[in-house]
């Protein structure tokens, strides 16, 4: 169950992250900005905020529709820490374990949605199946029941369009040359 919850808590991460590795720039985005404020706020969330600045910009992920469920990787560009995001990951574990306890009302007031959303995917019955990885970690939500496969397909969708929102701006290299 703990390795359950601490996917779930892991999954709230990597479905805010930007899509770009290596980005400096990465949290001078002001929707990441905003994000930062609001997972501040969410019981599960503000485990991340204190290492976001240094995670997310060696962070990758992909999320991958599967026929009943999706799949979730990340991983770490920087070998060095790798170690400190598998440590907040087990942060994140224990605060998920807690949000799985809450009742319905306390969820709504101290979960952010995207917690509140995949609280409501494992409680609808949603099998979660996670494991840590050299450079990161792997995270399946699947159901073969076919309600509980659209409520995760929802999911998906909704996390596929946040990470298009928080990519960072690719740079026009070509227009920099013509400027020179």
């Amino acid at each position: 169950m703990a390795k359950k919850v601490l996917t779930l808590a892991l999954f709230v991460i990597l479905a805010f992250a930007p899509v770009w590795a290596g980005d400096k720039k990465a949290t001078t985005n002001p929707q990441m900005e905003q994000w930062k404020a609001e997972a501040a706020k969410c019981a599960v969330c503000k485990n991340m905020v204190g290492t976001m600045d240094v995670l997310m910009p060696v962070m990758k992920m992909e999320v991958v529709k599967l026929d009943n469920g999706m799949a979730m990787t990340g991983a770490i560009t920087d070998p060095k820490l790798v170690a400190t995001y598998h440590g907040v990951c087990d942060q994140w574990g224990g605060a998920m374990a807690a949000a799985l306890q809450m009742n319905d009302e306390k969820a709504k007031t101290d979960l952010c949605q995207i917690c509140q959303e995949m609280r409501g995917v494992v409680k609808a019955g949603a099998q979660m199946s996670y494991g840590k990885t050299k450079k990161g970690d792997l995270l399946v939500f699947s159901s073969n029941d076919p309600a509980v496969q659209s409520q995760i397909a929802a999911h998906y969708d909704k996390c596929v369009a946040m990470m298009s929102q928080m990519e960072a701006p690719k740079e026009n290299k070509s227009a920099e040359k013509k400027k020179y």
